[in-house]
């Protein structure tokens, strides 16, 4: 199936968790960003349980330090 993932697409199997599109992504150091999918913020202890579908669109966001 066909995620969208920062306006880039990728290929996904079905059943494929949040999680799973995370360690695709190789994003060692999730600390500091927070995911949206379909426009709704995920928390980080639903990642796992949370299952991508078709045409699915994830905003990934990362803190940025600044002053």
């Amino acid at each position: 199936m066909k995620v969208i993932i920062n306006n880039q697409s990728y290929q996904f199997l079905e059943g494929s968790s949040l999680q799973t599109a995370v360690e695709v992504l190789k994003m060692e150091d999730t600390s500091g960003i927070a995911i949206a999918l379909n426009e709704c913020i995920i928390p980080r202890s639903q990642w796992s349980n949370t299952l991508l579908g078709e045409t699915d669109k994830i905003i990934i966001i990362g803190a940025v330090a600044g002053g």
